[in-house]
């Protein structure tokens, strides 16, 4: 398909199980990771993004579906984010294809991992801490269960 499409074959690579250190140090070797839709790449994610490697993504209905356009918002690259198909080719072709535009998302992934509450271990287990208590009281109240939805509050350093 690749080759169909004009992309040389020797572009794609497919990279066996490695040791975590170095599965994440060759991360930073893509200049883009396309997240799959029905199943978002939590863990791996986590990892590329700290690489300070772009993911796209296009959330879908499911929970496996949304963790990446999660991860992005915490992160505070919205850009990233796609709202159909055409919108997430779009995005990863402008990656792909503007050396300027890639060089300057590839700079806020990397800023934005030390500033943003997504690697922030003990802001995020406060705020979990602080989840479980409102639905706790919640409950507590007599209410049916719902959704408990928080906005994260994200600077922007780039």
């Amino acid at each position: 398909y690749a080759q169909n499409m004009g992309l040389p074959q020797n572009r794609i690579i497919f990279s066996p199980v490695a040791p975590k250190e170095e599965h994440v140090r060759r991360g930073q070797l893509a200049d883009v990771c396309l997240d799959t839709p029905l199943c978002n790449g939590h863990t791996t994610g986590m990892d590329v993004l700290w690489a300070g490697t772009p993911m796209v993504t296009m959330p879908g209905e499911t929970l496996a579906s949304r963790v990446a356009a999660s991860q992005l918002t915490c992160l505070g690259c919205l850009e990233l984010i796609a709202k159909n198909r055409q919108e997430y080719e779009d995005i990863a072709v402008k990656l792909g294809t503007d050396l300027e535009y890639l060089k300057k998302i590839r700079g806020k992934v990397w800023k934005q991992r030390i500033s943003s509450p997504l690697f922030n271990t003990k802001q995020y287990t406060m705020e979990l801490e602080r989840l479980y208590l409102q639905m706790w009281e919640h409950y507590a109240a007599g209410n049916k269960p719902d959704h408990m939805i928080k906005p994260v509050e994200v600077t922007e350093s780039a």
